[in-house]
């Protein structure tokens, strides 16, 4: 069973700040595992670092010091409404 990151995400409606950790799913998903009768498979978060690379883990790309472009939701979300230009790294343009 596939929980990605931030599967829990929700943010607290007073401060902003997120109410669950970005892998706190995870790591329910798996205390439970036995339990529900599944296995978790991890996956961590995954970030694009040039076309050269592509798609790296996260913490592959801090661990080598390559800058990650980041988008988020919210961000891909304005973009779309706005009809504006989605980055080619984000999402293919027949998306």
């Amino acid at each position: 069973f596939i929980i990605g990151r931030d599967m829990a995400g929700t943010k607290s409606t007073v401060t902003g700040d997120d109410f669950y950790g970005a892998y706190d799913a995870q790591d329910i998903g798996k205390k439970f595992s036995s339990e529900l009768g599944m296995t978790v498979t991890h996956y961590e978060n995954m970030v694009y670092v040039g076309p050269e690379d592509g798609y790296v883990e996260e913490s592959i790309a801090k661990s080598q010091g390559k800058k990650a472009a980041k988008l988020s939701g919210t961000e891909f979300r304005r973009l779309l409404r706005a009809g504006e230009e989605i980055p080619e790294w984000f999402a293919f343009k027949s998306v």
